[in-house]
Parts: C-alpha cells; sequence; structure tokens
C-alpha cells in the first residue's frame, strides 16, 4: 500500500472516532435540551480535541513537519473554519429546509470530514522539506563550484 493510501485510511479511522465522539456528546446534551447550536459547537470540540491528538501522534506522525505552535494554530484555524461551515449546514437543512436532526447533522458531518481532510493534509499536517525544518540554512546561499 501506499504511503497516502495509509495516511487516508489512518485519518478515516480517527475521523470515525471524531465522529462519535461528536455524535454522543451531541446527542447527550440534545437530549438534555440543549438549543441545537450550542450542543453543535460542544460537541464539535471533543472532536476536535480527539482529532489533534490522534491526527498529530499517529495519523501524520511520521511526516517531517512544521513546528507545533504553527501547527496548532493552522489546525484550530481549520476547525474553527470546519465549525461554522458544518453549523450553517445543520442550521440550513434543519432550521429552513426542515431536515430531521439526524439527517441534518449527518450531512453537516459529512461536508466537514470532505473539508477536514483536504485543510489537514495540504495545510495542517502538511510535510515540510528539511531546509524549512532549518532556521540557520539560508536558501539564499549559492554554492561554490
Amino acid at each position: 500500500m501506499t504511503k497516502r493510501l495509509v495516511t487516508l485510511i489512518k485519518f478515516g479511522i480517527v475521523g470515525v472516532m471524531n465522529t462519535a465522539v461528536d455524535a454522543l456528546v451531541f446527542t447527550l446534551l440534545a437530549a438534555l435540551g440543549t438549543p441545537v447550536l450550542i450542543a453543535q459547537v460542544i460537541s464539535y470540540s471533543c472532536g476536535v480535541v480527539n482529532s489533534y491528538w490522534w491526527n498529530g501522534s499517529w495519523t501524520f506522525r511520521d511526516a517531517r513537519r512544521q513546528s507545533k505552535k504553527n501547527e496548532l494554530l493552522r489546525f484550530l484555524i481549520t476547525n474553527l473554519f470546519v465549525l461554522a461551515f458544518s453549523s450553517l449546514m445543520l442550521f440550513l437543512s434543519n432550521s429552513i429546509l426542515g431536515w430531521n436532526l439526524v439527517i441534518s447533522k449527518a450531512a453537516a458531518t459529512l461536508s466537514g470530514m470532505f473539508l477536514n481532510y483536504i485543510a489537514s493534509r495540504y495545510w495542517v499536517f502538511r510535510a515540510v522539506s528539511a531546509t524549512m525544518l532549518d532556521p540557520n540554512h539560508n536558501t539564499n546561499e549559492r554554492g561554490v563550484s
């Protein structure tokens, strides 16, 4: 199997775990009468914590990555964007289109997973070259011929 396929499979496994955490917390909060969008923010945030841990320590652990500070910042930006997008999808499908809450949540989750993979693979946990990791390397230096 290619390395990219293995990474995609790992990301999928983590995604299933994140979805389970999100759905469990969302269901619990909804059953307790928490307003839908508040339940969405809380449950999604629980999934995000799970996602960062597993994707950083397992899915993308072999890639030469950027600094942890940059990675965490990009991860948070990505997930805030995906949270806003999935919350909008949830609201539109449930409140405007009148879809069942479970179907609305599933549609919002699936569309968010797609966006999250693209951003995680190519922006958050992207591999960087060795020269980018070495702060003492001057890319403007020319070799002596």
